[in-house]
């Protein structure tokens, strides 16, 4: 009976003696998982395209034609809620894009934001958009973004028309023109 408890023992001891790789430091570095994010009245959201990749996605409308636009577009994991970050092809370089209301004429880089879990439309009105880096070989595009948006974009932001949802903190990594939006 003093053997099988032995075997047992030194069965255990052996297992909680094996050492695993995981213990050891890791020399990749760490990238992020997600191609956006952002705080979105202060919750964070953690977006990849519709396909759950960093790739760009095709334009579907003509106000944004693909050859003068880039779509960057980031869906919540809820799937009813994104942000989409049309840039204007001459727009393709480090700087800084302010963000007006939306005009739907080709005309500049814009944003949009489908809110759904809100309840009522957001419409933005005001911020900005950085591009930070650009790796032409790699076909990828770095940058920043923050704005705020109101319920009614056709009135001046105002005590009767106040920014409703404000986005912060956002971030974004996108390869484009690769053949596989």
């Amino acid at each position: 009976m003093k053997t099988p408890k032995i075997l047992f023992l030194f069965l255990l001891l052996a297992l909680n003696s094996c050492s695993s790789d995981s213990d050891s430091p890791n020399d990749e570095p760490e990238t992020s998982k997600v191609a956006m994010t952002a705080k979105v009245d202060g919750t964070l959201w953690q977006m990849n395209n519709p396909f759950g990749s960093d790739y760009a996605t095709k334009t579907l409308f003509e106000m944004y034609p693909a050859e003068e636009y880039i779509l960057l577009q980031g869906r919540n994991t809820t799937f009813i809620d994104e942000i989409r970050l049309y840039i204007k092809r001459s727009d393709l370089k480090v700087g800084t894009y302010p963000i007006t209301k939306n005009t739907f004429d080709a005309s500049k880089t814009q944003v949009e934001i489908s809110f759904n879990s809100k309840g009522k439309s957001q419409y933005p009105v005001n911020g900005s958009l950085s591009i930070t880096a650009i790796d032409l070989n790699a076909k990828k595009v770095t940058g920043t973004f923050s704005f705020n948006c109101v319920d009614d974009d056709d009135q001046p932001i105002s005590d009767t028309n106040p920014i409703t949802t404000k986005v912060t903190e956002g971030a974004f990594s996108y390869r484009y023109d690769t053949g596989q939006e």
